[in-house]
């Protein structure tokens, strides 16, 4: 994977393991691609490197920011807005949404509601994760796709979306896996 630029800023979620693990396992072409929730921007200028065309969005405004910033840095072109989920793009329709979502339940590791924000998940970890894989279809192109991290902290949950594991990571504090719903 080539070099990626990233500075990080106070308040947003700083790449880790699951950014990674997304950056280095997910298909090259995915045409017009959403991502929710994203953060510093290090997946959606990988996607776009590939030459995908890439729309980006994040709840918190510093992460936005910090999105723009990156991909400024990094020469590529990222249409990025301030969204809760799909608020913000109405009426439009990709390819592929990708998502490395809040996934963990609460706990009291995190004392900063933004970075809660950006690792809580919901009650049983799996609230947000169940209400993007419930309105997604709404988003997506006929035949389009979704690839999100998920987490073995996550309490199990139902989806009507046949999924598929790309990729796993086994952490001495959890698994991570990259998932496909189709």
């Amino acid at each position: 994977m080539e070099e990626i630029e990233i500075e990080t800023f106070e308040g947003v979620y700083e790449p880790a393991e699951d950014s990674w693990m997304m950056c280095n396992y997910l298909p090259n072409e995915l045409g017009s691609v959403l991502e929710i929730g994203c953060g510093s921007g290090i997946i959606s200028i990988h996607l776009a490197r590939k030459g995908n065309q890439v729309t980006s969005v994040d709840i918190n405004p510093k992460a936005v920011e910090a999105a723009k910033c990156n991909a400024k840095k990094n020469q590529v072109e990222i249409e990025i807005l301030q969204s809760d989920m799909f608020s913000a793009i109405p009426n439009r329709k990709f390819d592929t949404i990708v998502c490395n979502p809040p996934y963990l339940p609460p706990s009291d590791d995190y004392n900063d509601p933004e970075l809660k924000l950006a690792v809580e998940g919901g009650r049983n970890g799996y609230e947000f994760t169940a209400k993007l894989l419930s309105e997604a279809k709404n988003f997506l192109n006929n035949q389009g796709s979704i690839f999100m991290i998920q987490s073995s902290k996550m309490n199990k949950f139902d989806t009507l979306w046949k999924k598929k594991i790309i990729k796993e990571e086994r952490f001495f504090f959890e698994r991570l896996y990259l998932v496909h719903f189709y």
